[in-house]
């Protein structure tokens, strides 16, 4: 099967990257056998090429580097010069780097996706934000404090070491810090402001009681913020991990999630409704699948789990098999 141009750009975006911090023998050897492999590569990878180049000459002063080649590993902080990987970095225009040359800019900046977008951004400072679906970012940056309000949705912070500037995402009243670390918040309706700290460690605190003592959080933790109980924190495995951060990929990963569940999580990527019957929504499902595309889940759903689907418009409709369609 062939790639994608998507797909294309991505690898480029990645050997670019790789090759910048230096391939070891095999992966020379590897690189070589990728360009061969497809006429579209070579040129895939001379515009990741002249994007990591844009990126230096915009960001020269910047002292460290972000490294997400590989998406569970702790990111590697070493050169000067600052890579966004992936799509981002073969397109820079599209997903909006923001640097030295708007710093001004930064002390009133929102950044925004509508419903089923994904957006990466690199801050001046080296930071990285990705936002999920339908998500606002209020960027407020000052000589001494690195912060970001969190307006809707879900972002993924990379932050960019400083201990003398910390880092702080305010989200529905709840202040989470950090200074090196990665992490998600999310502050969705009638939910509690949740936290998942990937590496590092991050605290939390009430932003409107000055006394609270923050809850440190580490690295595999998940933390929830009611607005009227504690704060508390749970480790997770990797596995879970992993599966709440699927999102960074364009996908939703599921286990044993009811039908019910699964729909509700699809209606926050798409305009197009799954409608499970009651008859079925507790039925559970298990498996990877892409965040945009409620009739793909809907179709592997129902072949699963023997189940029937008709698409009318933006209505998905999951029920019974019938005795006549079985």
């Amino acid at each position: 099967m062939s790639s994608t141009s998507q797909q294309v750009d991505d690898q480029a975006a990645k050997w670019a990257a790789l090759r910048d911090l230096g391939l070891t023998s095999a992966q020379e050897v590897e690189f070589e056998r990728w360009l061969k492999a497809d006429r579209r590569h070579l040129g895939a990878y001379a515009r990741a090429e002249g994007a990591l180049i844009r990126v230096e000459r915009a960001h020269g002063w910047a002292r460290e580097i972000t490294n997400t080649i590989k998406p569970v590993e702790t990111p590697v902080w070493t050169r000067r010069r600052i890579l966004m990987t992936g799509s981002a970095a073969a397109g820079i225009a599209a997903v909006g780097v923001i640097g030295a040359g708007v710093w001004n800019a930064l002390r009133d900046t929102t950044i925004a996706t509508g419903k089923g977008e994904i957006r990466q951004v690199l801050l001046a400072d080296g930071s990285v934000v990705k936002l999920n679906t339908n998500s606002k970012v209020a960027i407020e940056y000052t000589p001494e404090l690195r912060k970001i309000k969190l307006l809707r949705g879900e972002a993924l912070f990379d932050v960019a070491k400083n201990k003398k500037r910390p880092f702080v995402v305010e989200a529905n009243g709840t202040l989470v810090r950090a200074v090196g670390t990665s992490f998600t918040v999310s502050a969705l309706p009638e939910r509690p402001v949740r936290v998942l700290v990937k590496e590092g460690v991050v605290e939390l605190k009430r932003a409107d009681v000055a006394s609270s003592a923050p809850v440190r959080v580490s690295a595999n933790t998940l933390a929830l913020a009611p607005k009227n109980a504690p704060i508390t924190a749970t480790p997770v495995a990797q596995a879970r991990l992993a599966r709440n951060l699927a999102w960074e990929y364009g996908r939703l990963a599921f286990d044993d999630e009811t039908l019910e569940d699964a729909a509700k999580e699809y209606a926050r990527y798409s305009d197009i409704q799954i409608v499970v019957d009651p008859a079925v929504a507790n039925m559970t499902i298990t498996g990877s699948f892409v965040s945009n595309d409620p009739v793909g889940f809907a179709k592997s759903a129902a072949s699963a789990l023997d189940l029937q689907v008709d698409v009318n418009g933006q209505e998905v409709k999951i029920f019974r098999r019938t005795t006549a369609t079985r």
